[in-house]
């Protein structure tokens, strides 16, 4: 069977930043692509899109994407 997963342009976004980077991209670097935010600004807005994208994913077990946390940043495996 197909599932679908209902995702928001910015979670888009995301996923697609991520999966384009061969490295674990930064916060500041997520801001500024995604957002358009300057690094400097104080915001929970990554970390909070992050947590709704992996409960997204998570409902889904057997879902080839995992966005993990590492000291560079966040990536996809």
């Amino acid at each position: 069977t197909k599932e679908t997963i209902l995702l928001t342009e910015k979670e888009v976004s995301i996923l697609i930043e991520l999966n384009n980077s061969k490295k674990p991209i930064l916060k500041e670097k997520l801001l500024s692509e995604v957002w358009g935010y300057n690094a400097q600004i104080k915001t929970t807005t990554v970390e909070t899109h992050i947590h709704r994208l992996r409960k997204k994913l998570k409902k889904f077990s057997k879902s080839l994407i995992t966005i993990k946390t590492k000291k560079g940043g966040y990536s996809i495996e």
